[in-house]
């Protein structure tokens, strides 16, 4: 077992991992102890996970749907692997696969204090401490606008996506939290999500009782509903993306 400070983890999938993962891969494999991973899905492997080093860049392949809608089952899956490998100290800096980084920005954010949970929102709501707020429920139609124009992933064998009926799970909770574009979660809040997510078997379609809804089908969704749901509050910070401060530039190449 390695001992770092923490983990840039940038989630990717086998269709981006020859285009867009060359085309945005940081400069440097590590940054202030804090080591670079790719991570890419593969329901086919045999061993449960595998770190290989292709073209200078550190990959984590899991036993996973390599699917949109099952990532957040690749990323509770790929923490807990780096927590095993890696040891981190501080925590794990969760990234899309495509960012334009600003170095300068990105190391002195790890280099501070970090609360446990640290990402910027889509709008100016303010998420309050009530976990009941979690019983406010809507209906989300992002999954299966997706799918609609991405019909092919459901003939894809590394999705497993055949027979199912993504409409069926667009009840959420309502929730404010970070945008997937890039977020922060301490050691604590890393295991309670792999705890949260072990305890519902990795199930992203599972059926929520106290929300009476399906949280886990949107990663980023999936993850505030869960650091709420364990008492981890949310800490915003309009620096993360898109400004004029901020660690990285989202192209919005959509997946």
């Amino acid at each position: 077992m390695e001992n770092t400070e923490g983990i840039i983890l940038i989630l990717s999938c086998q269709k981006h991992k020859y285009n867009r993962l060359i085309k945005y891969k940081l400069n440097n494999n590590e940054y202030n102890s804090w080591k670079v991973i790719y991570v890419i899905g593969d329901i086919s492997m045999s061993p449960n996970f595998k770190i290989t080093n292709e073209n200078n860049m550190n990959f984590l392949y899991i036993k996973c749907e390599d699917s949109y809608i099952h990532l957040l089952k690749k990323l509770t899956l790929a923490i807990k692997y780096v927590i095993e490998i890696y040891n981190p100290k501080k925590g794990v800096l969760r990234c899309g696969d495509d960012l334009i980084f600003n170095e300068n920005k990105l190391t002195n954010f790890l280099n501070k204090p970090l609360p446990d949970f640290v990402g910027q929102t889509w709008d100016n709501g303010e998420s309050k401490n009530d976990k009941n707020i979690l019983k406010n429920t809507i209906y989300d139609p992002f999954m299966v606008n997706y799918y609609e124009s991405h019909k092919e992933d459901f003939n894809n064998p590394l999705h497993k996506l055949k027979n199912i009926n993504i409409r069926k799970y667009q009840k959420r909770p309502d929730i404010i939290g970070p945008a997937g574009v890039i977020y922060y979660l301490s050691i604590k809040a890393c295991t309670i999500l792999v705890n949260h997510m072990k305890k519902i078997k990795y199930n992203i379609f599972f059926f929520d009782e106290f929300s009476k809804s399906y949280p886990y089908t949107i990663e980023d969704v999936g993850v505030s509903f869960i650091m709420k749901f364990n008492d981890i509050n949310y800490t915003n910070n309009d620096n993360m993306f898109d400004t004029k401060n901020a660690l990285v530039k989202h192209t919005n190449e959509f997946k």
